[in-house]
């Protein structure tokens, strides 16, 4: 039991309030009497396991602490020091702000407030209702800052082959606390914690990585996976600062990839094949997911129905009516597209994310980047309109494995649409009939 004023480490930290706590102890903010400064401690419970996966968590960051770059700060949280005490093994770590969890949850309240002061001072309420929609949390230049900074230190990371695997929005801290009124400061800066799942290239990969909702497909499936995890698990993290809630809400396997494959497009055929998972015979046929007679229950089923597709997620409020697709939504909505590519190899990597269009506009506007440093790896939303119509932010990235005479087929009867030419190269129709699909099938694995 710990109480205000406990001394740590022969007196050298006094205990001043609890942060968090969670299944390896609890995380304490203490004055440090040598530096002057508070910190944040992570009290790991008095248990071998547990103490073990910290010493190996702080072996990590250490590690990862002698490669950063030396005279600026990065987005990686810094590991002062470590020491026990009382027996337990604890990790001295700089104090940061809340997590982003903690800051959406401030959002919704703040969401959820602001009718009732509309309404108890004769405002309209209509005013107030989109704040509980999509964009009413976060803006995008707000959202963007957080991608930039994300991005950097995963590019980072994965340039010397240490993969997060954790990545979720308890697991990304604010640098600086909440302003007053705000969920977020004007232009936020965050650090990425939490490094005890973190895995090297070279070291055994567990089965099984990543908090459910963040998880992509090729975990799920029980398929090889590396460094494109943590990019699937920013998509996700990114699409719920601007909805406010969780894009795939979901804790059953077959529901989560459902619920993918109504979002996104079909699952590859390949990967469906090649899946190793629990019951992986019985939840797909053929290379097809078999849904929704999978389903648990009726309830799950219709959860599944009301998932809406990506677009969709993102362009429209609380009631269904659409928001204003702006240059800088549709640039939001190519970085998702991209960032939850179902093929980990076609997914959109940390190093290139950073050079997207999304993160150079909320840079130039903030004024940390004045232009864009030569030409973005990834196509700009005007290019990627042209080519993928309505639906089809994503669709130009998603077509390099199909054949030619199949995305030519495609283009010609259908449009460059986004579920036709996505089902085509999915599926690899042409590749393997020797021709493209025809109108009733992509009419079936659209619905």
């Amino acid at each position: 039991m710990l109480r205000k004023g406990d001394d740590f480490d022969r007196s050298r930290y006094q205990a001043e309030r609890q942060l968090g706590k969670g299944t390896f102890g609890r995380v304490v903010e203490m004055w440090d009497t040598v530096e002057k400064k508070a910190v944040a401690v992570k009290v790991v419970r008095a248990i071998e396991k547990y103490a073990r996966e910290a010493e190996i968590e702080a072996e990590i960051i250490r590690e990862l602490q002698r490669t950063l770059p030396t005279g600026r700060d990065f987005p990686i949280v810094r590991l002062h020091r470590t020491f026990e005490a009382r027996g337990h093994y604890c990790l001295a770590f700089e104090k940061l702000g809340p997590s982003l969890f903690s800051a959406l949850k401030s959002a919704r309240a703040l969401a959820e407030v602001q009718p009732a002061a509309a309404a108890g001072s004769g405002q309209p309420a209509e005013r107030s209702v989109v704040r509980s929609g999509a964009g009413g949390y976060f803006s995008l230049p707000q959202i963007a800052n957080i991608a930039a900074d994300c991005f950097e230190a995963l590019d980072h990371m994965h340039s010397i082959q240490l993969t997060h695997t954790d990545l979720k929005p308890e697991n990304i801290l604010l640098v600086a606390p909440l302003e007053k009124g705000s969920p977020l400061p004007a232009h936020p800066s965050v650090a990425l914690i939490d490094y005890g799942g973190a895995t090297w290239q070279h070291e055994h990969h567990s089965s099984v990585v990543c908090t459910r909702q963040y998880r992509p497909p090729e975990v799920t499936l029980g398929l090889e996976w590396g460094h494109p995890v943590d990019m699937w698990s920013m998509g996700c993290i990114l699409a719920e600062l601007w909805t406010g809630g969780l894009l795939f809400s979901t804790h059953d396997e077959v529901e989560h990839l459902a619920l993918m494959e109504r979002s996104l497009g079909a699952l590859p055929r390949c990967m469906l094949r090649n899946a190793t998972c629990k019951r992986a015979d019985r939840n797909f046929r053929h290379g097809y997911l078999r849904w929704p007679e999978r389903a648990i229950d009726r309830e799950s089923e219709e959860h599944v129905r009301a998932q809406r597709r990506l677009r969709e997620c993102l362009g429209a409020d609380s009631r269904g009516e659409p928001l204003r697709w702006t240059a800088e939504l549709a640039d939001f909505h190519d970085l998702l597209w991209r960032l939850l590519e179902f093929l980990p190899e076609q997914r959109l990597s940390a190093h290139a994310a950073r050079q997207h269009a999304f993160v150079h506009r909320a840079r130039r506007k903030g004024g940390e980047m004045s232009a864009r440093n030569g030409a973005c790896e990834s196509a700009p939303s005007a290019a990627v309109s042209a080519a993928g119509g309505t639906d089809g932010g994503g669709a130009l990235g998603r077509t390099t494995a199909a054949s030619a005479g199949g995305s030519e087929w495609l283009a010609e009867c259908y449009g460059a649409t986004r579920s036709a030419i996505y089902i085509g190269d999915r599926l690899l129709l042409s590749a393997e009939t020797g021709r493209g699909p025809t109108p009733t099938e992509i009419f079936d694995l659209a619905l």
